[in-house]
């Protein structure tokens, strides 16, 4: 090769250089570009969340910033863990089975712990319900017991939080036995409320006949009255369903040595504490 063929490819290798060159930045350029562009449409983007109102949010500050609120998410962290911890158990995860029990124990420690002032809206609701009798005399009686098995069960369970964190001192025993007649309380609540949620089932069935029983009525005023009962009616289903998911528990912890596996404790404590943040959700609405 003579020396201008060699000064030939040196300048074809140095034009190909330069115009590789001129690629690279032209698509660095485009890439910045890009970037820069998808930085401003995720700013606007932003600015516009952050501006606008947020409904759905306001609407879970609301719940979790209410006393049942915030009662029933830990208390659906409680039980629902249980599951968790089941399924991690069945799975051979031993290390982190643990720790999600130690969680959901933590958690019911915290619950029992909140409730050493629920004596206070309870003489609250007493006053209320004397104050405000039931529709019939029927539900008022079953008013008055029930209350009066939650005012025996409040002390009991403070008694058995407050041993078991040796907070006072008193015997194992004395302890373990308030913590069962804690339970055994509410145990008669649950029982009561099936009783009770029968009654309301036939004020509820009875108030439907007389709808329809009144004579001549104004289309728009009866189907508001209809519309008013069969609110009352769905719920009374979710009462129904959170008592009946109650019930086993109750049950459960007010016997010496039950064998109620604890994953059903958290099958049924989850479904009761999904339909009391259900009722909480719309309340808070």
């Amino acid at each position: 090769m003579d020396i201008s063929e060699k000064r030939s490819v040196a300048a074809d290798k140095f034009d190909a250089g330069s115009t590789n060159n001129t690629y690279k930045s032209e698509k660095t350029s485009i890439n910045s570009t890009r970037k820069l562009g998808n930085n401003f449409v995720l700013a606007l983007a932003l600015k516009r969340i952050l501006k606008s109102p947020a409904p759905t949010l306001d609407h879970i500050i609301r719940f979790l910033s209410s006393g049942s609120g915030h009662d029933k998410f830990w208390m659906i962290t409680q039980y629902f863990t249980k599951i968790v911890v089941w399924l991690y158990a069945k799975r051979g995860y031993k290390s982190a089975s643990e720790r999600v029990r130690i969680l959901s124990n933590l958690v019911s420690d915290y619950r029992i712990m909140i409730r050493l002032t629920g004596l206070v809206p309870m003489s609250q609701f007493i006053r209320y319900s004397e104050q405000f009798p039931a529709q019939t005399p029927m539900l008022q009686w079953l008013n008055r017991v029930m209350n009066l098995s939650l005012v025996c069960y409040y002390p009991l369970e403070h008694i058995y939080w407050l041993g078991t964190h040796r907070i006072i001192p008193l015997a194992d025993n004395l302890v373990e036995t308030s913590g069962y007649w804690s339970c055994r309380f509410w145990a008669v609540w649950v029982a009561l409320q099936f009783v009770h949620l029968g009654e309301e089932y036939r004020v509820i069935k009875n108030r439907r006949k007389q709808i329809f029983t009144q004579g001549k009525s104004d289309a728009i005023k009866m189907q508001q009255q209809l519309d008013a009962i069969d609110a009352e009616k769905r719920s009374w289903n979710i009462q129904l369903l959170i008592n009946a998911c109650y019930f086993p528990l109750t049950l459960h912890w007010s016997t010496r040595g039950s064998k109620f596996p604890d994953v059903a404790v958290g099958v049924c404590g989850t479904v009761a504490a999904l339909a009391q943040a259900y009722n909480v959700w719309k309340a808070t609405a």
